[in-house]
């Protein structure tokens, strides 16, 4: 229910030693890197000058980028080959990584593997190559079964050509018309759906007309085999026995490597994890400063990673890396730490609508609890029943324990769980009223009772939002916005007041007291005043950011807009109970459709087709609205989720050190 809190750490290690580092680094999977440059030259680094730190310090003025940015796209290619050969599924194993290695080296033995069989598997290629093109032969000739044509004549004419091809069925009907400007026999020998296949017999001299009368129907040429005699059909059968000897033949020399997947399987399956952690170890190298004898690499990493990833570190490669750990504070202008959000199980599936508005920043409160709280007492206010409830919660733990959908699952699951609460309340199981007894209220029944209850519940939660916001403000020492802001204590205090000035006036009151019109300009007026009183409180000199006209002019036409969306965004929560009467009036929709079907079978098809449409159209419906209250009203009021999302190198599919102790030889 928090953002992790984080540390600064760097690594200054000897260039030779670089690779065996960071490759420790990405198996750890808890480093979020940053530019190294950046960091070095922010005005608070700093490092003691200690007898084991003064060779790195000697290196600071000769510091650069990396550049080098290997390419493995040919490794990837030829190992990617040779795992389909052998059949080896892509997979990362940690144990392929635990050992000390040279990656250069290792991968000349795969090419060496890969040098030793090319022979073979260019053979197999080959073959599987002309096995496809004869197929594709045998398609085209099928068009040509039932004609007369003998190949062998066909391919050997001297004075003319014979050619089969596909066009549009649009552009068959622009031929037809032309045909007495073609000098060509034309003939349809098949039909595809949208396209036709043409067969054509042109004379060699008028070839090029008929050319450029081709290339404009956008055709798309047929291939035909060469060396052939006989009927199409003949030619055929001729292909599919080369084909069976062709796939003979590849069987044959793919059991010939039987032999090198036995010998070679377990060095092609280390290659693929080697391959993909030097791949992370590539990108990673991006945010290191290299000098001439050492490198320079800083990240954020989770306060609870860094005693143990510190410890493995040091055990590993002794005086050879200086570890540096600072506090964010102490991170420099111009580096942002990364949001790690920590919920309970229960709370954590939001996290993805969460950051569907925006990632939380560091020095602000994570929003998941408040806004899975609220979400979901919004929606199951607005999607109350007992029936279609436990269907969307059943719905979502198979998506979440059995199809591994853990977000969307998880968010259905409690969803549905939420609807099921307020059915119980409303008495509404599969939309009908009359099997089980309201626990508060009957929506129907009660519909002015339901619209008010909706406002009042948009009272609650936009004082709960802008209370949010306060303690952001506090968190984050912004005096102004704090405490003088529309959304601080004086847009609090002003929103209270209106408020009790409505229901006062709501229930009968003659008008607004004085004391209330007073305190209401009293808060607006601190509103407006908001900037000069934050800096006169903090000292500053300047009252006013830029001219003191501008400020005014623009803090005028924001406090029309508070008078303005004030009201509008309290009023804005009347679709709550809006859409529970809608629940409830859909269902009766149906049930008089089912009644009017003349039968009990079609009655209970039309409540079930009912139900189908009301859990899968009005809960989308009821899904997006509940969303649109949260990003508009309530996250509007407290909520930037202007920050960046904790990123850590690590390799995927793997699990990491921190679950799997372990330590990589140094040396």
């Amino acid at each position: 229910m928090a953002v992790e809190t984080m540390k600064m750490m760097g690594f200054i290690g000897k260039n030779e030693l670089m690779n065996k580092i960071l490759r420790q680094l990405v198996l750890d999977g808890s480093l979020h890197a940053v530019n190294a440059l950046v960091r070095i030259n922010s005005s608070d680094f700093k490092i003691l000058p200690t007898e084991k730190n003064i060779e790195a310090l000697e290196e600071l003025p000769f510091l650069k980028s990396y550049s080098a940015h290997r390419d493995f796209s040919e490794d990837e290619k030829i190992i990617t080959g040779l795992m389909q050969l052998f059949g080896i599924e892509p997979q990362v194993k940690l144990e392929h990584l635990l050992q000390d290695y040279d990656y250069d080296k290792f991968i000349k033995e795969i090419l060496n593997i890969d040098e030793e069989i090319r022979h073979t598997t260019e053979e197999i290629q080959e073959r599987e190559r002309t096995i496809e093109e004869k197929r594709e032969y045998i398609s085209n000739l099928s068009y040509l079964k039932e004609h007369q044509f003998d190949m062998g004549r066909l391919a050997g004419m001297k004075y003319l050509t014979f050619r089969l091809f596909k066009i549009t069925k649009e552009n068959f009907e622009k031929l037809k018309k032309n045909y007495e400007n073609i000098p060509a026999v034309v003939m349809k020998v098949g039909d595809e759906g949208k396209d036709v296949v043409v067969a054509i017999m042109t004379p060699g001299t008028l070839e090029e007309t008929v050319n450029k009368i081709l290339d404009s129907l956008n055709y798309t040429p047929l291939a035909l085999p060469d060396g052939y005699g006989g009927l199409a059909f003949e030619v055929i059968q001729e292909l599919e026995q080369k084909i069976q000897e062709d796939e003979r033949s590849v069987e044959e020399l793919k059991a010939s490597l039987s032999h090198y997947k036995e010998k070679y399987a377990s060095s092609v399956e280390m290659a693929f994890s080697r391959l993909q952690l030097e791949k992370q170890v590539e990108d990673l190298k991006s945010d290191a400063a290299l000098g001439k004898h050492w490198f320079f690499l800083f990240g954020f990493v989770p306060e609870n990673r860094v005693g143990e990833l510190k410890a493995q570190l040091e055990s590993s490669f002794g005086d050879d890396l200086i570890i540096l750990v600072d506090d964010i504070a102490k991170s420099g202008r111009g580096i942002t730490p990364p949001t790690q959000l920590r919920n309970v199980k229960l709370f954590k599936p939001f996290e993805l609508l969460v950051k569907m508005y925006g990632t939380p920043a560091y020095d602000e409160k994570d929003p998941t609890v408040f806004f899975a709280i609220t979400y979901m007492l919004l929606f199951g206010a607005m999607f109350g029943d007992v029936g279609q409830g436990l269907v969307m919660l059943v719905a979502g733990l198979i998506l979440e324990k059995v199809m591994s959908d853990g977000n969307f699952g998880g968010i259905l699951a409690r969803l549905g769980f939420s609807s099921t609460i307020f059915g119980f309340l409303y008495g509404s199981v599969f939309g009908s009223e009359d099997l089980i007894p309201a626990l508060v209220i009957r929506p129907m029944a009660n519909i002015n009772t339901m619209l008010v209850a909706a406002v009042l519940l948009g009272v609650l939660l936009l004082v709960a939002s802008t209370i949010w916001s306060i303690l952001n403000a506090c968190i984050q020492g912004n005096i102004e916005e704090g405490f003088f802001g529309r959304n601080g204590w004086a847009g609090l205090g002003f929103y209270l007041v209106l408020i009790y000035s409505v229901i006062k006036a709501a229930l009968g009151g003659n008008s607004v007291s004085p004391v209330s019109i007073a305190l209401m300009l009293g808060f607006i007026a601190l509103m407006v005043l908001k900037q000069p009183l934050a800096h006169k409180i903090e000292g500053m000199e300047r009252l006013y950011d830029e001219s003191a006209g501008s400020y005014f002019m623009e803090e005028g036409f924001g406090v029309v807009e508070t008078l303005l969306s004030t009201l509008s965004n309290t009023i804005s929560f009347i679709r709550v109970g809006a859409f529970a009467l809608n629940h409830v009036g859909l269902y009766i929709a149906f049930e008089t459709v089912g009644k009017m079907m003349g039968s009990q079978v079609g009655n209970i098809a039309m409540l079930i087709l009912g139900n189908v449409i009301i859990i899968g159209l009005e809960g989308l419906v009821v899904f997006i609205q509940a969303l649109r209250l949260e990003y508009y009203e309530l996250f509007s009021k407290f909520y930037k989720g202007d920050g960046i999302e904790y990123r850590p190198v690590k390799l995927k599919g793997l699990a990491h050190a921190h679950r799997n102790p372990f330590i990589i030889i140094a040396h």
